[in-house]
């Protein structure tokens, strides 16, 4: 299903608080192109390829943001796709919405899933792998369960490898959050 107009915007801004580089939203959903043989899902490799090879600002980092449900031959879907260091990233909200599991809609957990996993991405994009630790970000979650037991930080050690002033705060934001009621 396509995605919303506002969602996008609510996607960009909470990543614009969370980030330092400028988050723009350009076109409306990106064309998820290609489906898998036999499948009722599109292509995430295909569409990474596509957004790739598209020109993209000196030093920017671009993230393609779809309602289409992605897999990828290997798994039976993905939340998103990046290649380490590349750049590039594209990631799905059709299974971080509630509904998806049969749950209601609610669309503070989808927004908190969304960005997280768009966060995710990222730290694969700028150069980042799997991370061991199960409540860093950048640890492997195969289930929207998973995904969000993992949370929506990076540990000490990743945050450390990513490039400096990516994200916004730092140590001052790190002290407020731990002190932040869950």
């Amino acid at each position: 299903s396509p995605l919303e107009p506002a969602f996008a915007r609510r996607v960009a801004a909470a990543l614009s608080r969370r980030l330092t580089l400028p988050c723009r939203l350009t076109e409306g959903d990106p064309d998820p192109g290609p489906r898998l043989t036999g499948r009722d899902q599109h292509d995430a490799d295909a569409l990474l390829a596509r957004l790739e090879a598209r020109p993209r600002p000196h030093g920017g980092l671009v993230v393609g943001l779809t309602g289409a449900d992605l897999a990828i031959s290997l798994f039976t879907y993905v939340f998103g796709r990046a290649r380490v260091g590349g750049g590039v990233a594209v990631v799905s909200v059709a299974r971080l919405r509630p509904a998806a599991g049969g749950r209601p809609p609610d669309p503070a957990a989808t927004l908190r899933r969304t960005v997280a996993e768009v966060l995710h991405e990222l730290g694969h994009a700028v150069g980042l792998v799997h991370c061991p630790r199960h409540d860093c970000l950048m640890h492997f979650a195969p289930t929207v369960e998973r995904a969000d037991l993992r949370g929506d930080r990076f540990c000490p050690a990743c945050e450390a490898e990513l490039p400096k002033g990516l994200l916004a705060g730092g140590a001052a934001r790190r002290l407020r959050d731990a002190e932040r009621p869950f």
